[in-house]
């Protein structure tokens, strides 16, 4: 068979865009990108053709088809916002998102002005907790596109989560002008009114959103917020059964994915190393290479470790208004360690017997990881504030021994009533909190883990509690300032301020932002009835930390 003139393609390929553009006129997008993959699958390479394509792909959540159409698009037009746009989305879609990052920055570099690019951009950046970024990209498409309603609505719903309730209501007012059914503005609206204490006009705009068909994560929300309604009307029954509904909703939705045959939960994983660390020889244990030092070096290397809502935030925020302080929020930069040694016998028994050089890589991952998200711990103290790093003490222990551990600890009814009352990102761990049985036994696993852990590694720890921080907020902050090796500052009395400009990812967000108040402690009292069948797990834990 001969060649194909140029001229013949051409005319094929226009043939082509003249079907899909007709479809797209007379029968819509769906029935045009069908089309427009029919083209592709002849061989037909046009950028807007494989764009669409790549969009229907995405539509049937094959993703890395998607990524691959694209691609191929933009090798074709490397300068269109509309398919870097689109790459971006599949990207985020395949969980790639530092990829998808640059696809979003290429395409806003062409096209400053798309409001969209910017919302999928913040979509994205909220979506990894980096809550300052996906302000500012939600901010700049609002800018954009006065009238487009889904950037007005994150940005309410960050208002609300960050506890800036007047400017949550400001933006979901207007989003709601826009479009009165928006639900993510309306969720913003009651959980404004909510920290107002407007309980009426709360009560009002859940019980029309309790209506309506939602996702599961958003029943989920409502099903949150109104059992925050009914704790505020003093309902602590109603309450608790509303939250019991609203994780039931997560669980059902994330079942398949954490409780996979043959997959080992966050509760086994911890008994696993409580009872393979609890029988380990402690020789090996006892010490640890240190790393030689570097110029790049923070001058002070601090884990914040405890459990979910045991007050990690709240220190956090104390000590980062330090100007001497840098720290990192919940990104778990020892992943990669983690999986390599904690996941199996034989990686623990290579952690034990670890090499200089393999150390030396693995700290370099971790280094590298912090960058990643914008921190320069260079000279200054480093404060990796994790919960859940608890686990990972060995870890710690071997990679960096001269660092240092600050303990959260708060009384561990409020912590597991506040655990299984507030809603986290999902991960294996969060997924054990879904129910009150779960939080409670997995406390139970990671504190049995963490009394194993101080009797064997050598790990300078230093404890704050909740309630004394609260009670004796400078006394409590003097010495943890002690253990970090600051000198005291007055700025520490001012974290508030600072905390509510720093976007903070985890649930106790709008509480920080109140500052020092009593309000989370003892709340379990309200709930005892509720909380009697894990009362029994809890109450060794309770006499062991003097909280009886």
């Amino acid at each position: 068979m001969g060649k194909v003139s140029n001229s013949s393609r051409a005319a094929y390929r226009q043939h082509w865009l003249e079907r899909v553009d007709s479809t797209l006129r007379l029968h819509g997008y769906d029935a045009a990108a069908q089309l427009a993959l029919q083209a592709v699958a002849e061989g037909v390479e046009h950028p807007g053709l494989l764009n669409l394509a790549g969009l229907a792909r995405y539509d049937e959540r094959r993703f890395e088809e998607a990524v691959q159409l694209l691609k191929r698009a933009r090798t074709l037009a490397p300068s269109d916002h509309n398919i870097l746009n689109s790459l971006g989305m599949s990207l985020a879609a395949l969980g790639r998102p530092d990829a998808a990052i640059q696809a979003y920055d290429a395409a806003i570099r062409v096209a400053p002005g798309t409001a969209a690019i910017h919302f999928n951009r913040g979509s994205l950046l909220e979506s990894t907790g980096e809550l300052t970024g996906a302000r500012s990209a939600y901010q700049r498409a609002a800018d954009a596109d006065p009238n487009y309603t889904e950037p007005l609505a994150s940005l309410a719903w960050l208002d609300a989560r960050s506890g800036d309730a007047t400017s949550a209501l400001t933006h979901g007012n207007r989003a709601r002008a826009l479009s009165p059914g928006n639900v993510l503005a309306r969720m913003a609206l009651a959980s404004a009114q909510l920290q107002l204490g407007n309980l009426t006009d709360a009560d009002v705009v859940l019980a029309g959103l309790s209506r309506e068909a939602l996702s599961p994560v958003n029943q989920s929300i409502v099903l949150s917020l109104t059992g925050d309604l009914r704790d505020a009307e003093q309902r602590p029954a109603d309450a608790f059964a509303a939250y019991a509904a609203a994780n039931m909703q997560l669980k059902s939705l994330y079942a398949a994915q954490f409780e996979a045959q043959g997959m080992e939960t966050a509760l086994r994983h911890a008994q696993r190393l409580a009872v393979w660390f609890a029988k380990a020889d402690p020789e090996p244990w006892q010490q640890a290479e240190p790393a030689r030092p570097r110029a790049a070096d923070p001058k002070a290397h601090i884990f914040l470790v405890g459990f979910p809502r045991s007050g990690t935030t709240l220190l956090e925020n104390v000590l980062a208004a330090h100007p001497d302080v840098v720290s990192l929020e919940e990104k778990d930069c020892l992943a990669d360690a983690s999986a390599t040694y904690l996941a199996s016998h034989a990686g623990l028994e290579q952690l034990a017997q670890i090499s200089s050089g393999e150390a030396y890589r693995q700290r370099e991952a971790y280094w590298s990881g912090v960058r990643t998200f914008g921190i320069e711990p260079r000279g200054r103290v480093f404060i990796d504030k994790f919960p859940l790093s608890t686990v990972q003490l060995p870890l710690i222990a071997k990679l960096f021994p001269d660092a240092r551990v600050l303990f959260a600890r708060r009384d561990p009814r409020d912590v597991v009533l506040s655990c299984f009352r507030r809603r986290f990102g999902m991960n294996p761990s969060m997924y054990e909190l879904l129910t009150l049985d779960g939080a409670a036994a997995y406390y139970d696993a990671v504190m049995r883990l963490a009394e194993v852990y101080c009797a064997l590694l050598p790990l300078p720890e230093h404890e704050v509690r909740y309630e004394c921080l609260v009670d004796d907020f400078e006394g409590t902050a003097r010495k943890a300032c002690e253990f970090l090796g600051l000198e005291w500052n007055d700025q520490l009395t001012d974290f508030a301020t600072k905390a509510r400009t720093r976007g903070i990812s985890t649930p106790s967000a709008a509480q920080v932002a109140r500052g020092l108040n009593r309000e989370g402690m003892g709340s379990w009292r309200r709930y005892q009835e509720q909380m009697e069948p894990v009362l029994s797990l809890l109450d060794p834990w309770v006499r062991r930390f003097g909280y009886a």
